[in-house]
């Protein structure tokens, strides 16, 4: 082996000093001190298969792979939706101001809404149905509806305990509460059009009833009646001015549906729906959907097989022996025991109260077909085709009086239709 070389003279600091670097041998290159300690290949496995289409095309030529600077992006444009929705104040006033099909759309496709919405969850619920249906979002109350509560987004405590979310009202109530109050304006408003108008008293009183119909004990509903907070006597009398509408519209020899008896038994039923559907006409009444019907409402005593045989179980086989009556039984089970229908509760309640509802009646009867004030008649909202909001006129019909003059002074103007006879006495 090679003796090292020292390069730099001999230092000054004595005899036993030395410099740290004195003694560093230099290495010197040899042929055998040079070994590869690398991994040696044995041999190759190739994953891929072999492209046959180089035996006829040449070998693949792969491209060079040049780096490449990363480009200057570009500053993101202006989005008037994240700026709404990013603003503190003009958040709250969109999701306010969207209807409610759109609202859920957006709920459901937008992250960023999403989260948002989640943590204004009850605010922004309770604000849009105050603002959308206040009357009704105060009847129909979600805590009468606990199937379409959800536990609270943001997971905050039940009456501090952190390990139990509360329940808050979702979309679902939503939904239920607007389109209860469409259903029960356009009752109102179809019964108006026709000419039994009813004050804007009955539709609170509609939409209680609702809620009584949705009750399948006969104490619950009582107990929901006897609260003169919830039922005040004005809200019975009103309930019962509607009956004697809606009876003069069933019963109607032109327009109507059938006799007295039907508007009961379309108010036995779970909801308004029914009653909705027959006045608007998606729902045609036969004899075997009014029958389905009938057995589905009334128990086997009330009905009278011998004047309506297509009651009988051996003609009507639609429906189901465990189906019959059962809107009469308690908890809508087949097991259940009798229970009054809401419609009688209603009345039976009126009549415990000492309301004397019957001294009414004729009042309901003309009531909205003249002014008392005036005595002239009152115009009957219309609807045309082309329009879908109901308007108005100025005018109701003329009076007799004034048909009567109006016929005097054609006829004095234009004289009679036929020469030499006198005028006719027209009839009004």
């Amino acid at each position: 082996m090679a003796t090292p070389i020292n390069i730099d003279p001999p230092g000054g600091k004595g005899k036993n000093k030395r410099a740290a670097e004195d003694d560093l041998p230099i290495p010197v290159a040899n042929e055998n001190s040079v070994k590869d300690t690398g991994p040696r290949i044995v041999s190759r496995h190739h994953n891929r298969r072999t492209n046959i289409a180089t035996e006829f095309w040449g070998p693949e030529v792969y491209p060079e792979t040049i780096p490449t600077t990363p480009a200057a992006t570009s500053p993101r444009r202006f989005n008037v939706y994240k700026a709404i929705l990013r603003h503190k104040d003009l958040f709250f006033q969109l999701v306010l101001r969207t209807p409610y099909k759109e609202l859920v759309q957006l709920y459901a496709i937008d992250k960023e809404f999403h989260y948002r919405f989640n943590h204004y969850n009850t605010y922004l619920i309770h604000e849009y149905v105050r603002r959308h249906a206040p009357l009704a979002a105060h009847i129909f109350s979600w805590v009468l509806f606990p199937n379409v509560c959800i536990s609270d987004p943001m997971l905050r405590p039940m009456d501090g305990r952190e390990w139990l979310a509360r329940d808050v009202p979702g979309f679902r109530w939503v939904g239920m509460v607007l389109s209860r109050q469409k259903i029960v304006r356009s009752i109102l408003t179809m019964l108006s059009m026709e000419g039994h108008r009813v004050p804007a008293a009955c539709e609170a009183a509609l939409m209680k009833f609702w809620c009584l119909m949705g009750m399948n004990r006969a104490m619950v509903r009582a107990a929901f009646l006897r609260d003169r907070k919830i039922w005040t006597d004005g809200d019975l009398i009103n309930f019962q001015l509607f009956l004697v509408k809606l009876d003069m519209r069933l019963s109607d020899p032109i327009l109507g549906n059938g006799t007295c008896q039907l508007g009961p038994m379309l108010l036995s039923q779970k909801s308004l729906s029914t009653l909705w559907k027959v006045l608007s006409g998606k729902l045609k009444l036969n004899y075997d959907t009014a029958s389905d019907m009938i057995l589905r409402t009334y128990v086997a005593e009330e009905l009278n097989f011998n004047a309506n045989p297509t009651l009988d179980e051996e003609v009507n086989d639609n429906v189901p022996v465990d189906e019959e009556g059962l809107l009469s039984l308690e908890g809508w089970n087949q097991h259940g025991a009798r229970m009054p229908h809401a419609i009688d509760m209603v009345i039976a309640e009126s009549i415990m109260r000492e309301l004397h509802v019957e001294q009414y009646y004729l009042d309901f009867v003309l009531y909205g077909t003249a002014d008392p004030k005036t005595g002239k008649n009152i115009p009957i909202p219309v609807q045309l085709r082309r329009d879908k909001e109901v308007k108005l006129p100025s005018e109701g019909m003329p009076t007799k009086e004034t048909m009567e003059n109006l016929i005097k002074m054609m006829d004095k103007t234009f004289g009679t239709m036929v020469p030499g006879r006198p005028s006719a006495k027209h009839r009004t």
